[in-house]
């Protein structure tokens, strides 16, 4: 969609939205000094944009929002908002706008062929290994649909990730019912293995109902032990290398898929994040062992919960050194054919990927923005090297092995406190005097973090997935929280941050390759239905008691322009969190910041992912780990093992989601 739009000539040219309005000052408590300050000073800055910039233009920019741009995908008419919002919610159940309809479709376990092993699901979670290699995986998260030619809207490829099983106490709480047994025995740990990765799913609608083509040739599972390639400047790197590829280009598997992206080539990317999380060690434990790099990347010292270390040595840091160091990249899919290998692309970095996010550069380049899902740390981008060509597969199937990464510097405003400010991006390459102690690109890259330190790139609240405006370009990027925060800047600006906020900028030129950006916060998320000691906790003007939220986390614009935020928090509903409710899918306007809940999901879930059909009649939205303390049995309801699900919105009429 980005790289067949044309750009918009429109009043964004003049792009200035500062964050505070006068009337955005908080009516629930009266705003201290400092706070007045910042106001006086957003107010200033209006003033002297208006005087200075192209003023007419300028003025009805900022009283009057985005006009209609001269783009492939025009915006919806009408306002962009165009449903009724929904109260929070506390059930185990869903919760959808007026006017809409909401179903689960391939929940885990569901089969993807119809005889042999995984043809049936005994509703108990009791099916083995090799069943659930031929069933939907757990804890759906990044989603994707493909549609096939000629049946854009009823018939397409539908891909997700599976990031994890739910534990408890060393136990996979789910994965096999109700039955207490050591989470490393062999048939868990591989039932595991293959209980996570990536479903590619054959689906059609018909008679207005979705359901699998089961026995497809498309339909089949990318799990934690399928092989799979490494591509790009790391591939061969002797600390890829292992005792059992000793060229350091075969993986087995990909983990902890958390967002995805996709490209305009007709791939998926699945990105992988928690990956840490499964290496540890058998061997005397009394001894750390860990390297620099493997303490950076949060390696733990001695055993795992999952304990998939027992029963593979690969996952023994101390077996196996360098095993650790082929995963925490983005993995690149072809959904069409099923005889594919994945490739794990090097160039874009090691890191805790969120998910990944394309544009177009102004020259053809293809731009990847991507987020460090971890406290303190950073939002990178990459820039292909060679130009994307519409329709050409042979030269588009390599893009993402060749060309540059960078890490985002965000720079305080004018005057601290006013929650926007210029950026730059910082080079990761050899050629950066300030990476001399690096040996190599590869070097760089396997050690992603160590070198984003070295730069002094902006530690930010927790980068989670990231999205491009359709017709502006714009980047928008989810901080879900990070309450050990102790010190502040404009792009991270509480302390104990318990919210979150979402930061969005746009790249100098308009250009996706541009090294500099202007940013602002787009909104803080917060809690203005209790008292608050400190005012941001508030959340900003676009906050109310109506979409309180916090720890915003799944993040995508549909084609019209809409802005659709998705929660991963803490759904106590009380103490700093009451009236909040489950976590939600809210809906924004990115030029009015208006802000409404359109959907709620069932307890102790995440709400995660989002696809649509082409005509955007039809949304996929992911429910992970429903229940995770116990709570829940969505969606089969009576005393069934909850489970992860995809759920398809769909509006009552026939429309547009969302209008």
């Amino acid at each position: 969609m980005l790289a067949n739009s044309r750009r918009c000539i429109n009043l964004m040219e003049c792009f200035v939205n500062p964050h505070i309005d006068p009337d955005d000052i908080p009516t629930n408590h009266s705003a201290n000094e400092h706070f007045q300050a910042v106001v006086n000073r957003a107010v200033s800055r209006r003033g002297f944009l208006i005087k200075t910039g192209t003023s007419a233009a300028t003025v009805a920019f900022l009283s009057s929002g985005l006009s209609a741009c001269a783009t492939g995908d025009a915006p919806a008419q009408g306002p962009l908002l165009g449903f009724s919002a929904v109260a929070s919610y506390t059930e185990d159940g869903l919760s959808i706008a007026p006017g809409y309809t909401a179903t689960p479709f391939v929940p885990w376990g569901t089969p993807l062929f119809s005889s042999g092993a995984g043809s049936t699901w005994s509703g108990n979670g009791s099916e083995d290994a090799a069943a659930q290699l031929r069933q939907v995986g757990d804890n759906h998260d990044g989603i994707h649909f493909f549609p096939i030619d000629g049946k854009a809207n009823d018939e397409g490829v539908l891909v997700m990730n599976h990031e994890y099983s739910t534990t408890n106490g060393g136990n996979y709480t789910f994965l096999f019912g109700a039955t207490p047994a050591p989470a490393n025995t062999p048939d868990r740990v591989n039932k595991a293995i293959n209980a996570w990765g990536c479903s590619v799913i054959h689906i059609k609608r018909t008679a207005g109902q979705w359901a699998v083509v089961l026995d497809s040739t498309y339909n089949r599972r990318i799990t934690s032990a399928t092989p799979m390639l490494l591509t790009g400047p790391a591939a061969g790197h002797a600390k890829l290398q292992t005792s059992a590829d000793p060229t350091g280009t075969v993986v087995l598997g990909t983990i902890n898929n958390c967002g995805n992206g996709y490209t305009p080539w007709g791939t998926y990317l699945t990105c992988e994040e928690n990956w840490n999380n499964n290496f540890g060690t058998t061997v005397d434990p009394s001894v750390d062992g860990r390297t620099d790099s493997q303490k950076r990347y949060g390696l733990s010292a001695g055993a795992t919960g999952y304990g998939w270390e027992v029963v593979h040595s690969r996952f023994d840091y101390k077996k196996e050194p360098n095993e650790s160091n082929r995963f925490g990249w983005i993995v690149e899919i072809d959904p069409f054919d099923p005889t594919s290998t994945p490739k794990k692309r090097t160039a874009l970095g090691r890191i805790k990927h969120e998910n990944a996010a394309y544009a177009i550069a102004a020259d053809g380049r293809v731009v990847v923005y991507t987020g460090d899902d971890q406290v303190n740390d950073y939002i990178y981008k990459f820039v292909s090297n060679g130009k994307y060509i519409a329709g050409n597969l042979l030269n588009n199937r390599n893009l993402l092995d060749s060309g540059t990464l960078y890490v985002a510097k965000f720079n305080d405003g004018a005057a601290t406190g006013d929650f926007m400010g210029t950026g730059e991006w910082l080079p990761l390459t050899t050629r950066n005097p300030a990476l001399s102690g690096f040996a190599s690109l590869a070097d760089i890259l396997i050690d992603t973090r160590l070198a984003a330190d070295a730069l002094g790139a902006t530690k930010m609240d927790r980068p989670e997935w990231v999205t491009v405006h359709p017709q502006t370009n714009e980047v928008y990027v989810t901080l879900t929280n990070n309450s050990g925060r102790t010190t502040t800047d404009d792009a991270n600006p509480r302390t104990a941050n318990r919210y979150g906020q979402i930061i969005r900028w746009r790249e100098a030129g308009k250009d996706a390759a541009a090294l500099t950006f202007e940013w602002d916060l787009f909104v803080l998320a917060g809690n203005p239905t209790i008292a608050q000691a400190n005012a941001l906790n508030n959340g900003s003007a676009n906050v109310n008691a109506n979409n309180t939220f916090n720890s915003p986390d799944g993040l995508g614009f549909d084609a019209s322009g809409r802005l659709w935020i998705q929660t991963d928090g803490n759904y106590s509903n009380v103490g700093n969190f009451a009236n909040q409710g489950n976590n939600q899918m809210l809906a924004a306007d990115p030029i009015t910041k208006e802000i409404r809940r359109f959907f709620v999901g069932p307890k102790e879930c995440e709400v995660t992912g989002l696809t649509f059909t082409p005509d955007q009649k039809t949304m996929f939205v992911n429910v992970q780990h429903p229940g995770e303390g116990g709570n829940s049995h969505w969606p089969d309801g009576g005393t069934a093992l909850p489970r992860s699900a995809t759920v398809i919105i769909t509006k009552n009429d026939g429309g547009v989601i969302g209008t």
